[in-house]
């Protein structure tokens, strides 16, 4: 998370002669409230200070290869303080700020790099809205330089802060609406997050088997319903994995994703299984997540019109490379063949696209 930073109480502090449960003792009686940040050459960690308490911590080893948060963070971060050679920085924040802050430090990232170019960052917030999710947003400049993170209760915005290299974070909620609509002009990365709670998981569980347990028809069990997008799913993946490496292989790594996410936005207003945050369909690393409810031909059509858009674009992105279209086709139609009768099982001799055939 990018963490603000406050009013400097006190900067540059060598661990080499700064005791540092002395120090903490002192804020304790002063009642201080903000964050104590230790850095090493490889690790580095934060402590969050509330009225006096240490509340939550957050410490990344080996140059971010590990994280630890809550106890396990602070007792590494007292421990490391006995060493030489790390600086420490106090910064005062209110109570509030660091509560909010710090109760989002155990989460779970949802989206990581999501561009303004093909994502609404406004519908963004709306569907978050309606999934009344708790957690953050972070944004990112398109150079990848920290601005500022929006904080999320039940959907509604909790409170934001923007970061600056040479003065305090500005916290506040009037400046939202203003903040939204700059980043969706100037353009901007962000990252979504969700805050981990054991309570929050349990419901959206049981909410999701509700919703699932509605739409399937009197007399047809949950297996049955999932047994062909089970079967087809594994068909999907295999095309995709092919697409991908042949496109990235004569490109550059991450140019077919990038542009099969952005079909699967263009075409959620028609498919919205396929909307970026809904959740419900995700393809990485050639595996497919699926958690929706949909039939096999609304499913293979949605993705199959995103995959052949996909491969109109690389037509037009990549003109010197006339013969991909002609070769990435006939090497789906050669993934395909083992899977004729499967697919011709399931139905979908009507919906498949042209190439498939």
């Amino acid at each position: 998370m990018i963490f603000p930073t406050g009013k400097v109480r006190h900067q540059n502090l060598m661990t080499s002669y700064t005791d540092l449960p002395a120090l903490l003792s002192t804020l304790k009686s002063e009642g201080f409230s903000g964050t104590v940040e230790i850095e090493f050459s490889k690790d580095h960690g934060v402590l969050f200070v509330d009225a006096g308490e240490v509340i939550n911590a957050e410490v990344k080893v080996n140059s971010n290869a590990k994280r630890m948060i809550g106890p396990e963070a602070i007792q590494h971060l007292l421990t490391l303080s006995g060493k030489k050679e790390g600086i420490l920085n106090i910064y005062q924040l209110s109570p509030e700020q660091v509560a909010l802050v710090a109760s989002n430090l155990d989460h779970e990232v949802l989206f990581k790099g999501l561009s303004t170019d093909f994502t609404r960052l406004d519908r963004l917030l709306l569907k978050l809205k309606e999934e009344k999710h708790d957690g953050f947003i972070e944004i990112l400049t398109r150079e990848s330089r920290p601005v500022g993170v929006l904080f999320l209760q039940e959907g509604e915005p909790a409170g934001m802060f923007t970061v600056s290299e040479s003065a305090p974070s500005v916290f506040g909620r009037k400046s939202i609406p203003t903040f939204v609509e700059n980043a969706i002009k100037e353009g901007a990365i962000f990252n979504v997050c969700r805050r981990r709670g054991k309570s929050a998981q349990t419901d959206l569980a049981v909410a999701e088997g509700v919703v699932l347990e509605a739409m399937v028809p009197e007399g047809v069990t949950l297996e049955e319903r999932g047994r062909g997008l089970h079967e087809l799913i594994p068909i999907f993946e295999e095309v995709l994995s092919k697409a991908e490496q042949f496109v990235d292989g004569v490109s550059r790594k991450g140019r077919f994703l990038g542009a099969f996410k952005k079909t699967l936005l263009d075409k959620s207003d028609r498919y919205p299984f396929l909307d970026p945050f809904s959740g419900e369909f995700e393809y990485r690393e050639g595996t497919i997540s699926f958690t929706g409810d949909v039939k096999e031909k609304e499913f293979f059509k949605g993705v199959g019109e995103c995959l052949l858009a996909t491969l109109s674009q690389m037509d037009e992105e990549l003109p010197k490379k006339k013969m991909l279209s002609l070769k990435l086709r006939a090497e789906i139609e050669s993934t395909l063949e083992p899977h004729r009768e499967t697919m011709k099982r399931l139905g979908l001799d009507s919906v498949l696209p042209s190439f498939f055939q």
